[in-house]
């Protein structure tokens, strides 16, 4: 058997006796439509599955950096997922990552690199990527995220220590002027999935994108012909009298709308589609309420998930520029913040902020950039005091009764409300350093 270097990727779900036990049926579909997403994060960075068992997956890589990057890729996306998920349907990953060399066996693979990854990742926080030194040198010099030195570890059937790396944060780079051929083959890949005609015009200046809406039954047209990029506005919204309402009623009757023209029936059909896999429909959905122009927050959360899970960050952060300059709205400044990365997320989030005070998802999410989830223990005292501010003008505008109108699933709302007070009560600081604090702080 012929040996050779590889980098190692294992995954396993948090709580996933649980899921399972409190819905069988419900947790499979979840189960496989995640699936999916990972394995195209997997194939995007060049790496293939070696191994399932159960919620168990073993991924390798010819790099290093590219596993790690499809880590990071993996975490995000769950993450953005979980935001607009009730908590007790939330998915968690724990993934580690190792290098070395391996031995292939009927597709399997075997070795020490193999073992090593399968224990880093028990040793990751929920939602959290745990790194081998090997690994973490290799990619320390590629890809700007913080990296937390946890120590050596003795782990299970291991005979010495290993000595492991956290990751602090989810972020990752995207390479500043990406080539010709990647934008080519995203852009393909969106307009596969949305069914729409993609406007690019490429200028002195980089390159512009213009997605329209088309017939989902009209052929492509010809390469010859040229698109106009004439931008046009949203679908006039169609709204009942209660969208809230309407969107409770759907969900409880269940099954598929046909033909919604609604935000509540639209939004219900793209969750319904999504669960089952059917990535096609759910863009569809998700696209045609987009544009309508409304601000409730969930739906978009979603549909910025899906794109950059199936298209990646750079297509996610174009549709959402596109959808900030077509139909601008509270909800889209607020999700195009979130597709930028690092400092410029943060700066964008709080600029968010600053424009629109009264949009209270905003603080939530500010708080969620700068909570000890998202930075480690790299958080300061800055990072508490802002995250300590944020959640409180997030929970004054709850008690105020200006929250709820923003979210068309009220479950996704109490939950950020419940998660809220925790969190609040967790970074309580002294009256006179909340007192010094502005709302919110840059």
């Amino acid at each position: 058997m012929k040996q050779r270097v590889a980098a190692i990727l294992a995954a396993d779900i948090v709580g996933f006796s649980r899921l399972i036990a409190e819905d069988e049926d419900g947790t499979l579909r979840q189960l496989a439509a995640y699936r999916n997403v990972l394995d195209d994060f997997v194939a995007h960075h060049g790496g293939r599955v070696f191994n399932t068992a159960g919620d168990s997956i073993m991924c390798e890589f010819d790099s290093a950096v590219e596993a790690t990057r499809a880590a990071i890729d993996i975490q995000d996306y769950m993450r953005t997922q979980n935001l607009a998920a009730s908590q007790n349907r939330r998915v968690l990953f724990r993934i580690g990552i190792s290098v070395g060399e391996v031995v292939e066996r009927q597709n399997d693979l075997l070795g020490m690199a193999v073992n090593i990854a399968a224990r880093l990742e028990t040793l990751a926080a929920p939602g959290g990527i745990c790194l081998s030194r090997a690994v973490h040198e290799a990619v320390s010099g590629h890809i700007a995220v913080p990296f937390v030195d946890i120590g050596e570890r003795q782990v299970k059937n291991i005979p010495f220590p290993v000595h492991a790396f956290a990751l602090a944060g989810q972020d990752a780079g995207i390479p500043p002027e990406p080539r010709l051929s990647f934008l080519r083959s995203r852009i393909m890949s969106a307009l596969s999935v949305t069914g729409a005609c993609l406007v690019v015009i490429i200028g002195a200046g980089g390159f512009a994108f213009h997605a329209q809406p088309s017939d989902p039954m009209e052929p492509p047209a010809a390469e010859a012909g040229v698109l106009s990029p004439v931008r046009q506005r949203g679908p006039t919204p169609v709204l009942t009298a209660d969208p809230i309402e309407a969107f409770s009623g759907h969900a409880q009757r269940g099954g598929q709308i046909d033909d919604p023209h609604s935000a509540p029936g639209l939004y219900h059909n793209a969750l319904l589609l999504e669960a089952k896999g059917e990535s096609i429909g759910a863009h569809r959905a998700y696209y045609t309420l987009a544009r309508m122009g409304l601000d409730f927050v969930d739906p978009h959360l979603r549909y910025a998930a899906l794109v950059r899970a199936h298209e990646g960050r750079f297509i996610a952060r174009q549709v959402y520029a596109e959808l900030n300059e077509d139909v601008p709205t509270r909800a889209t400044a607020l999700v195009h913040a979130l597709q930028f990365d690092g400092a410029e997320r943060r700066a964008r989030l709080n600029a968010v902020v600053e424009t629109h005070p009264d949009y209270a998802p905003a603080y939530f999410l500010l708080a969620d950039e700068h909570s000890e989830d998202r930075v480690g223990s790299l958080q300061t005292a800055h990072d508490r005091r802002v995250e300590h501010a944020a959640l409180a003008e997030f929970l004054k505008a709850h008690e105020e009764g200006r929250l709820m109108p923003f979210f068309l699933d009220q479950s996704v709302a109490a939950e950020w409300i419940e998660r809220a007070y925790k969190r609040h009560a967790r970074v309580a600081l002294s009256s006179e350093s909340v007192l010094a604090l502005p709302a919110y702080d840059p």
